[in-house]
């Protein structure tokens, strides 16, 4: 295990990041500071050259992250300059200093190395397997569209939030590079990937009250997209219109931004929008980690589980044999709780973090799951799916459900959502009182449904000739289980008999 700084150097902010990495499998950023010094502003007020002054103030601030990445215990840094800093005449001394005053190197990024850095980020944090990536900085924005995580076309265009001059010189650029993505398949959603879109997420939330509170994931369309930019376009910025966390000249930046996104989205036809939070430094930290293998990862949403796991000290065997034997009952009974495929996702992530937690409280962890779960800034799944596996792991007795969580989602979920859970909640407590032992006694299950009753077998012993039922290997989890039955039929409708 490894802790790095990845530092970087753009044209509006200045970022660092402290990051766990466990070379080969996972890693965490564990904190994030970000200060804006707005050199693209700095430069057009003087003739493209950053002054003195504001090398300074860059130096004093890398100075600070520096300090602080040594406290946190640092023992690699990896430090970037963005692509965009070229706008510069003197990008090159500028770097030069930094280096020497830090005794650092920054690297500075091309274009190609922004882009796969970008793309890296979104395709291993969310489970899309087709989309046109949009990222917006101040002085480009840049177009990635990729089809089962495999990058098609990429274009990066000399425009973006800062240096906005007006609509119709954007098409014309966008006319000439953009060529490409006219021909895309229209049903593909728009990922944006920059603050532009994390700001548009986070007006939209507030405006319909949207109950989650995550940026990551968060889904919208064009239509509702023009609607905030047309509020926007309706505050009177001169006159000192604030909203709350964005500044007048903020205001500004995203409205600029956003007109850039809609041209994009009318020129490609596409009317889907899906918000991506991770940036440069998630795709670094990815990168580091897989030591340059550049495949996406198998299954997001199991690798942000099992993130989450390690960046908790939990038992990931143990989880894995808990989620076995939640899928086998989740299987077994498929005539009884006639559950779509869909839901699998949400038991497996209910299951594998079912005791996140124990950390903080070993015997009542079962709200303390619930927030955790909540804000666990998981990937791979849609909001919705995210609040409904926080309910199952948090239902081992379903007197304990908290009705009036539920009731603040009531726009994401409906009656059948509720059933669900109530039925998932169910397999997850059988489940977790078949593993009471963490001993792995039960090798298999076996549930036949006769008439008005379901016997259930915990077979304790298998091989290539048979099956054995051990009814005194298994006595404790047999009477732990038996404490479950009249709620198994009232969610079941069926008498339930366990052997």
């Amino acid at each position: 295990m490894m802790k790095v700084a990845i530092m970087e150097l753009g044209t509006n902010q200045i970022k660092l990041s402290i990051v766990r990495i466990e070379e080969g499998k996972y890693f965490e950023v564990e904190k994030e500071y970000t200060e804006n010094v707005g050199i693209e502003q700095h430069l057009q007020t003087n003739s493209e050259l950053i002054k003195t002054v504001k090398i300074k103030e860059c130096i004093n601030i890398l100075q600070m992250y520096k300090q602080i990445a040594v406290a946190s215990g640092v023992t690699k840094y990896h430090c970037v300059a963005s692509a965009n800093l070229t706008v510069a005449k003197n990008y090159i001394s500028f770097l030069e200093e930094i280096n020497a005053d830090l005794d650092l190197e920054f690297k500075l990024l091309t274009e190609e190395e922004e882009i796969n850095l970008l793309y890296t980020a979104v395709v291993n944090t969310i489970d899309i397997a087709k989309g046109l990536i949009v990222a917006i900085s101040t002085t480009s924005t840049r177009l990635v569209y990729y089809c089962r995580r495999v990058v098609l076309n990429s274009v990066t265009i000399p425009m973006g939030a800062a240096n906005f001059t007006n609509i119709a010189a954007f098409n014309d650029l966008l006319k000439a590079a953009g060529e490409p993505f006219q021909q895309i398949d229209p049903e593909i959603p728009v990922i944006g990937s920059s603050e532009i879109f994390t700001g548009f997420a986070r007006l939209s939330r507030k405006k319909t009250k949207y109950p989650f509170d995550m940026d990551h994931n968060y889904n919208s369309d064009k239509q509702h997209f023009q609607e905030i930019l047309t509020f926007l376009q309706g505050l009177d910025v001169e006159r000192g219109a604030k909203l709350k966390g964005i500044t007048a000249n903020g205001i500004g930046y995203l409205m600029n931004g956003m007109s850039i996104a809609l041209s994009i989205m009318d020129y490609t036809k596409l009317n889907k929008l899906v918000i991506n939070r991770n940036g440069r430094n998630v795709g670094i930290a990815q990168r580091l980690t897989m030591q340059d293998d550049d495949r996406p990862v198998n299954d997001v949403c199991l690798n942000s589980v099992e993130t989450i796991l390690w960046a908790n000290n939990l038992d990931l065997e143990s989880a894995k044999y808990q989620y076995f034997l939640a899928s086998t009952l989740y299987m077994q009974l498929k005539v009884l709780h006639k559950l779509p495929r869909v839901f699998t996702r949400v038991l497996k992530v209910a299951t594998l973090l079912f005791n996140l937690g124990t950390n903080i409280n070993k015997q009542n962890f079962d709200k303390i799951t619930y927030y955790g779960i909540l804000n666990s800034n998981l990937y791979g799944l849609s909001h919705k799916e995210i609040v409904m596996a926080a309910f199952v792991a948090s239902c081992r007795n379903w007197d304990d459900f908290m009705l009036s969580e539920w009731v603040k989602y009531k726009d994401l979920m409906d009656e059948e959502d509720l059933m669900a859970v109530r039925k998932l909640a169910m397999i997850e407590a059988m489940a977790y009182t078949i593993n009471l032992r963490n001993q792995k006694v039960v090798k298999d299950i076996s549930c036949d449904v006769l008439g008005d009753s379901v016997i259930i077998k915990l077979v304790t012993e298998t091989d290539m000739k048979k099956v054995k039922v051990d009814v005194d290997a298994a006595k404790t989890e047999i009477f732990q289980l038996q404490k479950l039955s009249k709620e198994f039929t009232r969610i079941y409708k069926k008498n339930v008999e366990i052997l």
